[in-house]
């Protein structure tokens, strides 16, 4: 990067864009002019965060000083050549030392078969989990009473309270939203890969028996009426729902039709849909 410029440089807070400077012009905090542009703002909840930026330029003396001194770039550059090829050699030596001793081999396998320790759930997550899902439910005006539980990498959200039908409005579409929002700001804290569910009453229940006899419902007039039937707007996990009742009916197949969270479910016969040959029109012959 050119010495003689201004550049810009982004980081999370002042410190670590000054950090990203220092080290992309390879050249020492002191030596530097900056000019803050942007602080940054850490945002809600970790979410819509912006970055500080800076314009930064090396300072006058420095780039003198720098000019004056001889280059040495060819000599790094034949040292870095002889580097690579002795590397090469010691990893050769290696391979070959470990041919000549197999019983090695045999030692990796065994590590590589033990079990791996099932992840938990730690009680910070859980603590994180309830404190966040209440502060999103309070800024809606819906207050309400919160359990967290968790069964290995699983934590389930309970929400129970007068607010239970605003919750679940819309075939759950404002539940499955706090549940997506909810995923996205434990990210942001935590690098475990906890699978959070979240649930209002026993809506999820209710809506997984409504969809199972659907699914059902609609694939007899499938089997009556040779004709394709859909269930619009479903996420992942109702889909899922849909599909495992419809498994066993060779009779019938589902399959999911869409872009983003929420698909359609399409129920039909196997082999409908499939483009006919093109019928071949009276009085036409084929031309040799």
């Amino acid at each position: 990067m050119p010495l003689d410029k201004k550049n810009e440089f982004e980081g999370k807070d002042v410190a670590d864009a000054i950090s990203k400077a220092c080290k992309s012009l390879n050249v020492p905090q002191e030596n530097l002019d900056i000019e803050v542009l942007t602080t940054g703002t850490s945002g809600i909840f970790g979410l819509c965060r912006q970055k500080t930026r800076l314009r930064v330029s090396v300072k006058k003396e420095y780039r003198q000083k720098t000019e004056e001194k001889p280059s040495k770039r060819p000599a790094k550059a034949k040292s870095e050549k002889t580097e690579i090829i002795e590397k090469k050699k010691r990893a050769s030596s290696r391979e070959q030392k470990k041919e000549d001793r197999p019983e090695s081999s045999a030692k990796v396998q065994d590590i590589a078969r033990e079990p791996k320790k099932d992840f938990q759930v730690g009680p910070e997550l859980l603590a994180k989990v309830e404190v966040d899902i209440s502060r999103l439910l309070e800024l809606m005006a819906s207050p309400s009473e919160v359990s967290v539980s968790s069964s290995q990498e699983n934590v389930n959200v309970l929400i129970k309270g007068e607010h239970v039908d605003e919750i679940v409005a819309e075939n759950g579409k404002i539940l499955d939203s706090l549940q997506y929002l909810l995923r996205k700001m434990i990210g942001k804290s935590f690098t475990e890969k906890a699978i959070i569910t979240l649930d209002a009453g026993d809506f999820r229940a209710k809506r997984n028996e409504e969809l199972k006899q659907l699914g059902l419902q609609f694939a007899a007039e499938v089997k009556k009426s040779d004709k394709t039937r859909s269930i619009p707007s479903l996420n992942p996990s109702e889909r899922r729902v849909v599909h495992i009742a419809l498994q066993d009916d060779k009779d019938i197949r589902s399959r999911s039709v869409g872009e983003g969270l929420f698909k359609k479910v399409l129920i039909y016969r196997p082999g409908k849909g499939k483009k006919r040959p093109p019928r071949r029109r009276k009085g036409t012959r084929n031309k040799k």
